[in-house]
This record gives structure tokens, sequence and C-alpha cells, in this order.
């Protein structure tokens, strides 16, 4: 009998865009939807690096996580890369609003965790027990496609509220409602 894995990967969704971009509006808009649906939210990583002439480059990585019962935990992951960053003050009904001038990359992955607590041990006969659990349990049931499915709704979710807030498509999807 294989080993199954602990970690269970989505499909990595990617945005990219280039124009001028409310970079301030996106990263609350984005970061909003972690807080609203209960995520521990944290930014390891946030890094601005002197770009070209053309302008600067920012990187910015965050990670999220929620549990979903004692068994599973779902983790998210995004990436910016901001290329060619330069402000810019343009007059928005009649106020000044400072934007940015960008070509923007969004990568959002994220992975299913499963024992992320450690109940089933590290010995032979714990493995063992986590193998016939996954395999006759919850294989039998489609628990974990269940999982794998909510946690890929979640992340496109996400990837279409930035969508929408780029105005780069029509407002909703068709999964919209889905978890």
């Amino acid at each position: 009998m294989g080993d199954y894995d602990k970690k269970i990967s989505t499909r990595k969704l990617v945005l990219q865009k280039v124009g001028i971009i409310n970079l301030d509006g996106l990263y609350q808009n984005m970061q909003r939807w972690f807080y609203d649906n209960l995520y521990y939210f944290d930014e390891p990583t946030s890094r601005i690096r002197p770009g070209t002439a053309a302008g600067i480059e920012y990187e910015f990585k965050w990670s999220a996580w929620r549990r979903v019962n004692e068994y599973v935990k779902y983790n998210i992951k995004v990436f910016f890369h901001i290329f060619d960053a330069q402000d810019i003050e343009v007059i928005k009904d009649g106020k000044k609003v400072k934007l940015t001038k960008c070509r923007l990359k969004i990568e959002i992955d994220g992975d299913m965790e499963m024992d992320y607590t450690g109940m089933f041990g590290k010995s032979r006969f714990g493995k063992m027990l986590y193998n016939v659990y996954s395999l006759f349990i919850l294989k039998e049931e489609r628990v974990m496609s269940v999982w794998w499915d909510e946690l890929y709704y979640r992340i496109y979710k996400l990837q279409t509220i930035a969508k929408e807030y780029l105005d780069m498509e029509a407002k909703g999807n068709a999964y919209y409602d889905m978890y």
C-alpha cells in the first residue's frame, strides 16, 4: 500500500495586467477577502527593488491558512510581482487620485494539508493508520475531492475578486456562489 501525500495541491491561477492600477485598493480588497473568510493571514515577504528607467519593481508574498476540521487545513499562497511601476496622479471625479502605471502578475496557489495536527504520529503504525484512513474511509466517501473542490473554488473566487477590481472581466462568474 503506497503512502498518501499529506499535502494535495490545487492548480496555480495566474493573472497578468499592464496598465494604470490602484495598487492600494487592489491590495486592500484582496486582503479583506482573507479576513472575511476567516483565514489567518501573514505577509512574510515584501520587497522593493530599484528597477530600470521604466520604473521600480515590487514583490509581495502572502500566505494564509484556515482550519476546515481537526484533520484538514487549507493553505493559500499569493505572489505579487509588479514591474516598471511609476506613481502617477490622475484626476477622477474632480479629485486627485494616486495610481500606479505598471505591469502586474499575480499568482495564486493553494494546497490542502491532511493530518496537519499529526494525530497519526510518525511511527510505522501511525503511517499505516493514516493510509488506511485515507484509502478506505476518505477516498471511498469522496470526502477528499469535496475538500479539494471547496479550496479550488475559494481560490478561484479570490482571483475573480482581483479581476473584477481591475475591470478585466464581466462582474461575477458561474461559480461565484460555490462555498
